[in-house]
């Protein structure tokens, strides 16, 4: 097993937003397109009969002066979805491996690191993150995730 390299990589990635800043040699950086508040809490059960999705709202970025091309999401302590702007076009030859972004973790944020099920093509790539006590801002189109490609 192995990573997926350089150019390559790009083959898997569709609809990134600065390709020499956010490929990377054995990963390419994600960048946020949204994110949703958790507002509801979900259930589970073994069979899946009772399963409820946790609910979501979602949070408007605001930008903090008139000419400002891109808002902040200003998150306080809590749970959060952020969709990329980045979808995923793989194939059944590699593993996606989901992290946060060195950065994201430095700014507080804690997440798991996923596998994401290759099922189809064009999936857009999702992460639940929580934030700290402290908060966190997020500017819009800010690197929040790293993918990585396992392969055999």
């Amino acid at each position: 097993m192995h990573f997926i390299t350089s150019d390559e990589l790009t083959k898997y990635i569709d609809s990134f937003i600065h390709q020499d800043t956010q490929q990377h040699e054995d990963h390419f950086d994600l960048t946020v397109s949204s994110i949703s508040v958790l507002t509801q809490k979900g259930a589970l059960d073994f069979g899946g009969s009772e399963f409820e999705a946790a609910q979501e709202e979602t949070i408007i970025p605001q930008k903090r002066n008139d000419d400002d091309d891109y808002g902040w999401w200003e998150l306080s302590e809590g749970m959060y979805n952020a969709v990329m702007n980045e979808e995923l076009n793989t194939s059944k030859q590699a593993a996606p491996l989901l992290s946060l972004h060195p950065h994201a973790r430095k700014a507080g944020l804690i997440a798991n690191t996923s596998i994401i099920k290759n099922n189809s093509a064009n999936k857009r790539i999702e992460i639940t993150f929580k934030v700290p006590k402290s908060g966190c801002s997020i500017k819009e189109n800010a690197r929040l995730a790293t993918l990585y490609l396992l392969a055999d």
